[in-house]
């Protein structure tokens, strides 16, 4: 296995690595690469302590939007984000999952949220990777050809999983060994998909979302699902959106804290991480005004008890090593 990595951070720092930001559907290139542009996230900010972030292409729920334009706005993300790593100098795409956290540039990893669009054929997310996706989100939160998105979630009895055609396109993309993303899926979705997954022997990944027993939000996952990531050796990002975390919404660094703990207590050390939402949220948790702030879930972290390692863990160690075992395994396939 590959681990020519970076120097570790000495006790007190971290890396950050990110597994969901919504900043490419506010920003433009020049602005993600020169920063200025009133987001939460922007390259200037990332450089320094960032390695690797998530950019997600949401196309607005996708329904009723023709293959070809969605795939003309889908290649030009891939074209935006390269720009933008271009004109920064300072980042560079993700394609090799295997070399997740290495190098002295951040890695930005083209992610795609919701996939309604492909009704007329599913098959074209052979496309998609080609152009250098590497994470496929099936749902936002609406229904689709696919199935049911977590929007199901609020209404008893409506959550009918996934179709069949939801069915095929997840065993299609895990016998490719490819990042199924399950955050905006329904429950009912989720343990459909969880299932085709684990005959496959694919990990389970949800890149945003919080605990349901401490808050009830229907977007937030059960104890049984953060269990079922955890035992399939999968990943867990815990985001900053205030409604998820708190009822009241009135969230701090210490309820995303307590969130991460929750959920570490149900799917293990080494499965949980950041899943930020940054730039998906109109507000933060109090004190966080954006990705520069990373700084504080890190002091959150220890102020509940996690030692520096696993605390480095959570903020970006975790997720990196989970994409490079992701990555060496497409290579053995290969």
């Amino acid at each position: 296995m590959t681990e020519n990595l970076a120097k570790a951070p000495a006790a007190g720092e971290f890396r950050l690595a990110d597994a969901h930001c919504d900043t490419l559907t506010v920003l433009s290139p020049w602005r993600l690469a020169f920063g200025g542009g009133g987001s939460q996230l922007d390259l200037p900010r990332l450089a320094g302590r960032a390695k690797l972030q998530f950019m997600a292409c949401w196309l607005g729920g996708g329904a009723g939007l023709a293959a070809a334009a969605a795939l003309r706005r889908l290649w030009q993300h891939i074209l935006d984000l390269r720009y933008a790593a271009a004109l920064s100098g300072g980042a560079e795409i993700l394609r090799d999952l295997a070399l997740a956290g290495q190098g002295g540039k951040v890695q930005l990893l083209s992610a795609l949220e919701g996939l309604d669009y492909l009704a007329d054929d599913w098959r074209l997310v052979d496309q998609l990777y080609a152009w250098g996706f590497r994470s496929f989100g099936l749902f936002w939160n609406n229904d689709s050809f696919l199935g049911c998105g977590a929007a199901a979630n609020q209404t008893p009895g409506r959550d009918g999983g996934l179709t069949a055609a939801g069915r095929e396109l997840v065993r299609h993309l895990a016998a490719a060994g490819w990042l199924v993303d399950l955050a905006h899926a329904s429950e009912r979705s989720f343990w459909q998909a969880a299932e085709i997954l684990a005959d496959a022997g694919r990990p389970l990944f949800v890149s945003h979302t919080c605990c349901r027993a401490l808050c009830g939000h229907w977007r937030n996952l059960s104890d049984e699902q953060l269990h079922a990531i955890g035992a399939s050796g999968g990943m867990v990002g815990i985001t900053l959106a205030p409604q998820f975390l708190r009822a009241d919404g009135r969230a701090e660094a210490a309820d995303w804290a307590r969130h991460v703990t929750h959920a570490v207590e149900l799917a293990g050390a080494g499965r949980v991480c950041l899943g930020g939402d940054w730039d998906g949220v109109d507000i933060l948790p109090c004190g966080i005004a954006g990705v520069e702030d990373a700084g504080a879930l890190y002091r959150a972290l220890l102020a509940a008890s996690f030692d520096a390692d696993a605390a480095a863990g959570v903020m970006g160690d975790d997720l990196m090593a989970f994409l490079r075992r992701l990555g060496e395994n497409l290579r053995q396939m290969s």
